[in-house]
């Protein structure tokens, strides 16, 4: 609808020019200029994308977590090098006449097998998943941001064009109605410009409801309702260059869900090693004193001890078969894992190179060519030698490959966040980067 009217316009423009009318009031509308002031505070509140990464930095819930799980893994390390406490006991025997025994005991347990380096390394091993997989939540919000951003900027660049677009179909619209009644035009070209308004209108109420949802997802990626009713400052077609694919792949070994996933196997196997060591019995060491007192007559004695299990019903057979099986999980986990990154950047990457292609396409013959046509168009149909539908068509073409140019660079944008996921860039708080490409670059 929003290119039907565009063409109306032109359609109307023409006969104007040839009943020696002025075609001037369907010109384009030029947007009223802001105040100085106003453009000021619409600068100064624009928000870039440098700041909502740092917005969403201290704020997303979702990275919060992740630390707080990687902050508790120092403590399960911790705790996993305690040794046992040692222990006291008091025997009392006979408690009047002048026969009694009182003994006091002090018990240490000594873990053999290798039982505390074993849990050391599991907790040391568990202690990298949770940094990997903070890591990993930490690149994923950078895409999200990034991601919720561009999407953002590409709503406010589309509702700017249906405001323009609707404020050209009610003025379009009116003038058709003026010279329908004056019976220069046929009744069917009003209808059509009023049928063109009501479309664009549409579309406008469309773009404001896709900016809204647009705002909302990058309010509630970053964590933080200080971005709500902020617009957003960059250049969407400012795509950031990577290099090849044969370069990213090498990077996949350090992506934080490949650590995560290695490190887990890592962890798998040491339970192995916790488990067999727990089939080795522990000693427990014993030194006391024990104070007789016999007819009257008290004595003391020395008392010392030794305690070792005997592992004849319980050998730990089935906790280290279900550590063998869970470790040989992990591992299969690890090699699918792998593949799946491999196919998933190659996949993102595919994406990127796509909409990169597309939107330069676009941008260097498409629309140049499609303005051609549609002047072309205009200038027949006002000498009469084209059809109204012949302009209507090159206008719906060149809206089409407008809106179909932004999607493109949308998209590129989207592809390179994912590809930053993948590989596994951090998130961080960045302090000072051009603001005319705030777009970041991939190490």
């Amino acid at each position: 609808m929003l290119t039907r009217h565009l063409a109306a316009v032109l359609a109307l423009a023409a006969v104007s020019t040839a009943h020696g009318e002025p075609a001037s009031p369907l010109a384009p509308l030029t947007p009223t200029a802001p105040s100085t002031a106003q453009a000021a505070a619409r600068e100064s509140l624009a928000l870039p994308l440098d700041e909502a990464l740092g917005i969403a930095a201290g704020n997303n819930p979702l990275l919060r977590g992740a630390r707080a799980d990687a902050d508790a893994s120092s403590g399960t390390f911790m705790q996993a090098g305690a040794r046992p406490n040692p222990q006291i006991s008091l025997l009392q025997e006979g408690f009047g006449g002048t026969d009694r025994t009182s003994t006091a005991l002090l018990n240490q347990t000594v873990e053999l097998g290798g039982k505390r380096q074993a849990r050391l390394d599991v907790a040391s091993y568990g202690r990298e998943v949770a940094l990997a997989s903070l890591d990993a939540r930490g690149a994923a919000l950078r895409a999200d941001v990034i991601a919720a951003f561009y999407g953002l900027l590409a709503a406010q660049r589309q509702l700017r064009v249906a405001q323009e677009s609707a404020e050209i179909a009610a003025r379009s619209a009116e003038l058709a109605e003026k010279r329908a009644r004056a019976g220069k035009v046929s009744p069917v070209e009003a209808t059509k410009a009023r049928v063109a308004a009501t479309g664009v209108q549409i579309e406008q109420a469309n773009a404001a409801t896709r900016l809204t949802i647009a705002a909302e997802k990058l309010a509630n990626v970053t964590g933080s309702p200080l971005v709500r009713g902020r617009p957003v400052s960059g250049d969407i077609e400012s795509v950031p260059a990577i290099g090849a694919l044969s370069q990213l792949l090498p990077h996949l070994s350090d992506a934080p869900l490949a650590r995560a996933a290695k490190a887990e196997t890592l962890r798998a196997n040491a339970a192995i090693s916790v488990e067999r060591a727990k089939r080795i019995p522990d000693v427990t060491f014993s030194v006391g004193m024990k104070r007789v007192v016999t007819g009257g007559v008290p004595g003391n004695q020395a008392v010392v001890g030794v305690s070792i299990p005997l592992p004849i019903f319980d050998t730990n057979k089935g906790a280290l078969l279900e550590s063998v099986h869970k470790a040989g999980k992990a591992s299969a986990d690890f090699d699918s894992e792998t593949a799946r990154l491999q196919l998933e950047l190659t996949q993102a990457y595919a994406n990127y190179e796509r909409s990169n292609l597309e939107a330069r396409r676009l941008k260097t013959d498409v629309l140049p060519a499609a303005r051609e046509a549609l002047d072309a168009m205009s200038r027949g149909y006002e000498l009469g030698k084209f059809a109204f539908l012949d302009v209507l068509d090159a206008q719906r073409t060149l809206f089409q490959g407008q809106s179909q140019y932004v999607q493109a660079l949308a998209d590129a944008h989207f592809a390179y966040a994912d590809i930053g996921r993948i590989v596994g860039v951090p998130l961080a708080d960045v302090s000072s980067r051009n603001t005319a490409d705030p777009s970041p670059r991939l190490p």
